[in-house]
């Protein structure tokens, strides 16, 4: 038989759920704060975004995922923006990797990067500069 739930328990349960909306709350404030909006405004769209995420998701279980894939897609693209054609060893460094291992990691990069300008792009239609595809032959 399970037991109720002692009284404490419910209060650490409430308290962490505060800790969680209250800390959200913060971030938000900051990240625009950062981005020049003035502090009353951010307060105000924190407030509000943790009011839309509490009210929304009410009662539901959410688990955050960690998301690796793409925080590796934002090494994958600071590696390919510091790569200017004639760095690859400085790159290479950056990243503590072999010239070979960079190489080839700006290879498939350069590969996927083509094939999502080929999947938005419609049939015969050319990039902005006019080229009929990314130039990444080169690694």
């Amino acid at each position: 038989m399970r037991r109720p739930p002692l009284k404490n328990e419910i209060s650490r349960a409430l308290l962490k759920r505060h800790e969680l909306l209250a800390e959200l709350c913060d971030v938000v404030e900051r990240e625009l704060v950062d981005l020049g909006t003035p502090a009353d405004t951010a307060r105000i769209v924190g407030a509000a975004v943790v009011d839309f995420l509490s009210c929304y998701w009410a009662g539901q279980v959410v688990s955050f995922p960690k998301d690796e894939y793409y925080r590796l897609t934002l090494k994958e693209l600071e590696a390919w923006d510091m790569y200017t054609g004639n760095n690859l060893d400085q790159v290479a460094r950056h990243f503590m990797m072999t010239p070979r291992g960079m190489r080839k990691l700006l290879r498939r990069i350069g590969e996927r990067i083509k094939a999502q300008c080929k999947a938005q792009a419609a049939p015969g239609q050319g990039d902005l500069l006019g080229k009929p595809e990314p130039e990444t032959e080169e690694l």
